[in-house]
């Protein structure tokens, strides 16, 4: 994002929700750097949720966790996902077809690469927003994979998984995807 422009005020609001949970979760009792980073991933998280809508509407979006995840402790049950959504966290530590049938989306972090093409295969084509730590390759099933620069955490757009999903992505994400995208 760029810094001397002010932050929408909803995503002012979601990073101050994202702030305001870590004292409940892990986060808390990690490094400064390490909780700083999972509320910037909280805030990124949320915000990507809000430009995504999905075939049939959700008045709560369920974010399953996939793998082990480094910056998922921030993302707890009932922050606000913009628009009146909320958004719930659910670990799972199996993923099969039955446990993702609830998942509007998914936060995927490290994964032994069988175990990664299996969930590929299960949620390709699949209206399921799929978002990647910098450790997962945004490849195939990824449409929104995390970055980290500095002190920055940004994103970027995998167009072809997003249009074989099914779900609808405002533009304004995919220009925030891409203005990250040409900083140096």
């Amino acid at each position: 994002m760029n810094r001397n422009r002010p932050l929408p005020a909803a995503a002012r609001r979601l990073l101050a929700c994202a702030c305001l949970a870590l004292p409940l979760c892990g986060a808390a009792r990690a490094d400064p750097g390490e909780a700083r980073r999972a509320a910037e991933v909280a805030q990124v998280v949320l915000g990507i949720s809000s430009y995504v809508r999905w075939p049939a509407p959700h008045a709560e979006i369920l974010i399953c966790l996939v793998g082990a995840t480094r910056y998922a402790d921030a993302l707890q049950d009932g922050l606000p996902a913009g628009g009146g959504l909320r958004l719930r966290a659910l670990r799972l530590n199996a993923p099969n077809a039955a446990a993702l049938a609830d998942c509007q989306a998914l936060y995927i972090g490290a994964l032994a690469d069988a175990e990664r093409d299996r969930l590929y295969a299960l949620i390709i084509g699949q209206p399921i927003l799929a978002i990647s730590e910098p450790i997962v390759p945004c490849s195939v099933a990824n449409m929104f994979c995390l970055k980290f620069r500095d002190a920055q955490v940004s994103f970027d757009v995998n167009l072809d998984a997003i249009a074989r999903s099914g779900l609808r992505v405002h533009p304004n994400a995919l220009r925030i995807a891409r203005r990250n995208g040409a900083q140096p």
